[in-house]
């Protein structure tokens, strides 16, 4: 039986990450992951019933960071390019033009991954329950049980982010 760190080295971040630049469930690495077409996302991993949106508030405020640092830094790239290849004088419409297409494609062309990239992310940070998974599983898609000392230090998905109780005056 594993515990603790034991229980992850299976779920390597790189190997997360890996699973979801390939467009599929980072835990069970399942083709298509949530997604029945390029928008559409199923509630669930097609493959291991792993619940996409884990019950967190604010939960794919982490894939909009995740399409904005992609579309930024992909507008910032071609602005370095295009301007070291065109120095002293570079045109400043066809740059700007360039710039605003990049910025408004990239976030429909980058749309799954950046869900993915962020599921990665965060079943790395938080790792699943097993109530996270449909019943009918497979076993060695599910995480161990957790022992009850891991029980006890686990944050509960409605501790995350409670604010301190306040005194009455």
């Amino acid at each position: 039986r594993q515990t603790g760190m034991a229980r992850l080295s299976k779920f390597t971040f790189p190997r997360l990450c890996g699973r979801a630049m390939l467009r599929r469930c980072p835990w069970c690495g399942g083709k298509g992951a949530w997604f029945r077409t390029w928008f559409r996302r199923n509630d669930r991993c097609n493959t291991c019933g792993l619940r996409w949106n884990r019950g967190q508030d604010g939960f794919e405020l982490g894939a909009m960071t995740v399409a904005v640092l992609i579309t930024g830094g992909s507008v910032m790239i071609f602005l370095a390019i295009f301007i070291a290849s065109s120095y002293p004088d570079f045109p400043v419409a066809p740059m700007a033009v360039i710039s605003a297409t990049i910025a408004l494609v990239m976030p429909f062309l980058t749309y799954p991954l950046t869900q993915t990239i962020w599921s990665a992310f965060d079943l790395r940070v938080h790792p699943p329950l097993r109530g996270e998974f449909l019943p009918s599983t497979p076993a060695e898609l599910l995480p161990a049980e957790q022992s009850p000392a891991e029980a006890a230090r686990a944050i509960k998905p409605t501790d995350r982010w409670a604010s301190p109780p306040t005194r009455g005056r």
